[in-house]
């Protein structure tokens, strides 16, 4: 595959990748619980600070995102997305654990996609 399509791709995961994480991480940092019940995160399932924590990782892992759009930020972008699928996992499992299955698709797109972009960054690592 051409380098200039492997950087394209990588770029093309990784903004809105971060976007989302972005986007879910403040609110879990920073909405009330009562919405964030009623928008089914699966962090009102933990103790509040826990929660509020995962959503400040989940702010942080967006900026690591971010750092793929440079070529020497890949790798740290390539541990987000292994760290965000770690995240999803555990998302996963909470929401099949209180029977809320209709968010377990979006949990395995979001664990497929993020290891589309680390297999990425992986095969494209020495090319430039």
């Amino acid at each position: 595959m051409p380098s200039s399509v492997c950087r394209a791709l990588i770029a093309v995961l990784c903004l809105p990748l971060a976007l989302f994480f972005a986007f879910v991480g403040w609110n879990k940092a920073f909405a009330s619980l009562d919405d964030l019940a009623r928008y089914g995160a699966w962090t009102v399932h933990l103790p509040e600070t826990l929660g509020r924590v995962v959503g400040w990782s989940e702010i942080f892992c967006a900026i690591g995102l971010l750092a793929g759009l440079a070529v020497r930020g890949r790798r740290i972008a390539q541990g987000t997305a292994l760290v965000l699928v770690g995240n999803q996992m555990i998302a996963a499992l909470i929401h099949f654990q209180i029977g809320e299955t209709q968010a377990l698709p979006q949990n395995a797109v979001l664990i497929g996609v993020l290891l589309a972009l680390a297999l990425l960054i992986h095969c494209k690592k020495g090319h430039v």
